[in-house]
């Protein structure tokens, strides 16, 4: 039997034991809890953007539990967006040593990289993203180019290509490191090749065309877009390429019979045909003789043309005194670029002059509500409703725009003039005299 007193000091010691261990649960507890509470907190003011308060709270994180690989990523992310480059980069490489396998840990220093044009670092980076997903060796590519590491950017594209398939993007990139390296071979070997494997895609018939025709290789590309003719002998596209070819060799005729086949044509894209029509406006300027040749052009409907042909367009028919057809173009200048104020203007006195007097009235009414300064399409509203004999109609809004009359000038002259013609239509005699009177003052100042 156990003395009493060896229970009492058994029982002693085993209360004396179990106390550190109580107390160092209390405090494994309770840094957790303040963990917790200085966690939620950073994510808070990081939430609202209030950043510096989110970084103390996650450096009080960091000090509690320094192996989570969590805190160190959320400081690195806000250093990231406070700009504080060298920290961020310092902090995100933490979180990575902690959790190798964490794909967001590596994007986020990616983007850090990319952010500060680091590509060397970038392209380290990026190769431990490859397995996520496509774009990232769409990156890789990119990026090789700009640090003009040519070689393994084409390397890069190859494989690719052979696990993807052809994409656009990629062969324009080939094509632009071909250009900016001068390898004329590799780019039309690359070209050639292409062609062998889709020679059913007309596409690779032109790139080869004017590959060729940039390397000065006339009678190969020649040979090409005869190639493409005998290949697709109803192609709208082989134009192209006969048009330019036809036309250095002075077969005018049939170059305008290519050139007729291209502009017409509502299967080739715009940009195609848009390129064509302005080489033969070039060649129009050299030679005046074939501009009736352009004067009869009709272009299609599909070849949605930029503001700058619009109006090459417009002032070529407006020169050539062929106002229906100046006036169609500059329609379209006038909608799809509404603050072209000049256009504006050219096309209210192409109404005019063409007697489209209605178009004329609806046209200034319209524009005036957004230009009501503009001295030049009062002119014409005026001149308008009085070949419509609408001279009551026309005298209240053409009374206002005399108000915008500050200085003299012979615009200001033309507006007196038709208040002369409004009022003698109107017949108010006296109005109109007062008018030949303040025309008179201004031509004998």
């Amino acid at each position: 039997m156990i003395p009493k007193i060896a229970i009492t000091l058994l029982w002693c010691f085993n209360t004396l034991l179990a106390q550190p261990i109580k107390d160092s649960l209390a405090i494994q507890n309770s840094a957790k809890e303040q963990f917790q509470n200085y966690f939620y907190e950073g994510l808070k003011q990081k939430g609202i953007e209030n950043y510096d308060k989110a970084i103390t709270s996650f450096v009080q994180c960091a000090d509690l539990f320094p192996n989570r690989a969590v805190v160190w990523y959320e400081l690195g992310d806000l250093y990231f967006k406070t700009k504080s480059y060298a920290r961020a980069e310092n902090n995100l490489q933490k979180a990575m040593a902690l959790d190798q396998n964490n794909f967001w840990y590596k994007e986020k220093l990616y983007h850090l990289y990319i952010d500060q044009k680091a590509y060397d670092k970038a392209i380290k980076t990026v190769k431990m993203l490859l397995y996520k997903h496509q774009d990232y060796e769409d990156d890789l590519v990119n990026l090789y180019t700009e640090t003009s590491r040519f070689d393994e950017a084409i390397k890069q594209i190859n494989l690719m290509d052979d696990r993807y398939g052809y994409t656009p993007q990629r062969d324009r990139t080939r094509v632009d490191i071909y250009k900016r390296t001068n390898n004329a071979k590799a780019h039309l070997d690359f070209l050639e090749d292409r062609l062998k494997s889709e020679p059913d895609n007309p596409k690779n018939f032109l790139n080869l065309i004017y590959a060729q025709s940039r390397y000065d290789l006339q009678n190969q590309a020649f040979k090409t877009a005869e190639d493409f003719l005998a290949k697709h002998p109803k192609s709208h596209a082989v134009h192209v390429g006969l048009y330019k070819f036809y036309l250095e060799a002075r077969q005018y005729d049939k170059a305008i019979r290519s050139l007729k086949i291209v502009t017409g044509s509502n299967i080739l894209e715009p940009q195609i045909k848009l390129k064509v029509l302005r080489d033969f406006m070039a060649f129009v300027k050299e030679h005046p003789e074939y501009q009736t040749v352009l004067l009869d052009l009709e272009p299609a409907e599909s070849l949605d043309l930029s503001e700058r042909s619009n109006l090459e367009w417009a002032e070529y028919y407006q020169q050539k005194n062929n106002p229906e057809k100046a006036i169609l173009y500059f329609e379209k200048t006038a909608v799809e670029f509404p603050e072209n104020l000049n256009a504006i203007k050219t096309l209210a006195k192409l109404y005019l002059e063409s007697k489209h007097y209605d178009r004329a009235v609806a046209f200034t009414t319209s524009k005036l509500e957004l230009y009501p300064t503009q001295l030049e399409l009062y002119i014409v509203y005026g001149k308008s409703q009085i070949a419509l004999n609408n001279g009551d109609e026309a005298t209240e809004l053409l009374e206002q725009g005399l108000d915008f009359i500050f200085e003299k000038s012979d615009t200001a002259e033309q507006y007196y003039s038709v208040m002369v013609d409004l009022y003698n239509a109107t017949n108010n005699i006296e109005k109109a005299k007062a008018f030949i009177n303040k025309i008179k003052t201004l031509q004998s100042e």
